[in-house]
């Protein structure tokens, strides 16, 4: 779509309106998410986690040992009140780990 250009903006304006206009906002915090997962559980935890992803508000984390993944199942609502913080944001609103 084409649309009018206001030339009296600044480009962080422009950009900060087709972020809202297109909800990409949404996606930088939950690629953020993803992103601090390693840094919000730390190393033990990061060493048994296969794969991390968002999908709709919820963090889907693969993990290798049954042992921590049922110990961060028990831990869950801890988790999602750390990634949120560590994101400044409400953007994990819950985990799934398998």
């Amino acid at each position: 779509m084409i649309r009018e250009i206001d030339t009296s903006k600044k480009i962080s304006e422009v950009l900060l309106d087709i972020f809202n206009e297109n909800n990409l906002g949404a996606k930088m915090l939950e690629n953020r998410a993803v992103s601090l997962w390693h840094a919000v559980v730390g190393p033990t935890v990061s060493k048994y986690t296969k794969n991390v992803y968002m999908n709709n508000g919820v963090l889907h984390v693969e993990m290798s040992s049954s042992v921590v993944r049922q110990e961060m199942i028990m831990l869950k609502k801890k988790v999602i009140e750390n990634i949120n913080k560590a994101v400044g944001d409400d953007v994990v609103e819950d985990v799934v780990f398998r």
